[in-house]
């Protein structure tokens, strides 16, 4: 079972837990990602959601620049330019177990072919016991307050 979760959806952790709460084993997740703010997450992003929801990720980044004929600005005060920034690659898949292969390249094109064990899933489920301790009852709650229009957060103060 396969789910997909597009490009910036990787930043959205209920994303990933909703994949495997739907029974996924593998959760591919392609992007077109520049440096910057987002590449520091982009080693740890997909290899933690294996690790939350106990199934293979496969985290696929393209590599290259891709520039166009009209300039644009990011908002951010510095010039206009043309090139929309470097796409880093580093493609990679990890496990439920927290395992991971070694990134594809940064700057050139490369296909990676890995032999998963899906029998993995169920003894890392089994050792850790991460959904059997979830409380995903207490969570549905939670949020069902948490989108109501009335909703007034816990402010602890010490």
């Amino acid at each position: 079972k396969i789910a997909i979760n597009i490009c910036y959806g990787r930043h959205h952790p209920l994303n990933w837990l909703m994949y495997g709460i739907n029974g996924a084993e593998i959760v591919f997740n392609p992007s077109a990602t520049v440096g910057n703010l987002s590449e520091p997450l982009w080693s740890i992003e997909a290899r933690n959601a294996a690790i939350a929801n106990t199934y293979f990720t496969a985290g696929i980044n393209r590599v290259g620049t891709e520039s166009y004929p009209n300039e644009f600005t990011d908002g951010d005060g510095k010039p206009a330019h043309r090139d929309f920034g470097h796409f880093y690659g580093s493609s990679y898949v990890a496990a439920p177990n927290g395992g991971r292969t070694p990134g594809l390249s940064r700057v050139k094109e490369g296909l990676m072919v890995v032999e998963l064990d899906l029998n993995l899933i169920r003894q890392v489920r089994d050792k850790w016991g991460f959904q059997m301790t979830s409380r995903l009852d207490m969570y549905a709650k939670e949020m069902t307050n948490a989108v109501s229009s009335d909703f007034n957060p816990a402010i602890i103060k010490g």
